[in-house]
């Protein structure tokens, strides 16, 4: 049974699950049962090692290149990143485990921010990753080309002076200012709808994006009497198919990019 208890520590199976297959497993396999789950468990490990070396090591070649010193991180983020990034096979998220490990292991020290990060990228697909990347490329085009508008015009009819109400950089507009559209970013992306409306609901889920909603408010009179003061007050919320990225979404995308 210990031999068990280790299959099930290292493949997180409900224990319930493991007890009413144990019966099956061993008249499958017989007096063999017991060396098959250790074997089992043993390339588990190796295989999470794996992982773990690779992530790892890409974060301090990362904070070398960024002469960085690892700082003590807490424990409430340190096991939790080990024991999710040691799952994770997929060599482009691998990447964006050891960004996130060595933003860690660099000292910023919000841990609340990290441990949303760590909870968002052990949920993270393969095909959500590569989307929210690259509905952040088209973020930051549109935040460079709107910041360069504004600064041409600025320039060209203040004689060269720059109002410093303005954003004073490319990421000051505040980002509600870039909608996307559901329609022209299944067409520019090459996404078919459906598709592309199931993956954007489960990053809002992931808290990365968020819908954006049109409210609509119709107020009126309940009569023509002028001594009745009654209003009767409509609000309309829907959705238009738009949606933004939330705060959290873009300095997630930010923190786990590859430089």
């Amino acid at each position: 049974m210990a031999d068990i208890e280790k299959i099930l520590d290292n493949l997180n199976i409900p224990k319930q699950i493991i007890d009413k297959s144990e019966a099956l497993m061993k008249t499958l396999f017989g007096p063999s049962f017991d060396e098959i789950g250790g074997m089992i468990a043993d390339n588990v490990r190796l295989r999470r090692l794996k992982n773990q070396i690779r992530i790892f090591s890409r974060a301090q070649e990362i904070l070398r290149e960024e002469k960085i010193d690892p700082k003590k991180v807490s424990l409430k983020v340190l096991a939790p990143l080990i024991e999710f990034s040691s799952y994770e096979e997929e060599e482009q998220l691998q990447n964006k485990w050891a960004e996130l490990t060595a933003h860690i292991l660099g000292g910023n020290g919000d841990v609340v921010f990290q441990q949303n990060c760590i909870a968002i990228l052990n949920r993270l697909s393969m095909e959500e990753a590569v989307l929210i990347d690259k509905l952040h490329d088209i973020l930051n085009e549109r935040r460079i080309g709107k910041f360069g508008k504004e600064k041409m015009y600025y320039q060209a009819t203040l004689m060269g002076d720059y109002i410093p109400s303005k954003p004073d950089s490319a990421e000051g507009y505040p980002l509600e200012t870039f909608v996307f559209d559901i329609y022209n970013v299944s067409k520019d992306l090459k996404i078919s709808r459906q598709a592309l409306e199931f993956h954007v609901s489960n990053l809002v889920a992931l808290g990365l994006l968020k819908w954006e909603t049109d409210v609509h408010v119709n107020a009126r009179k309940t009569s023509d009497d002028p001594e009745d003061k009654e209003i009767d007050v409509d609000v309309d919320v829907y959705n238009n198919d738009g949606f933004i990225f939330t705060p959290l979404g873009d300095r997630f995308v930010k923190v786990c990019e590859s430089k």
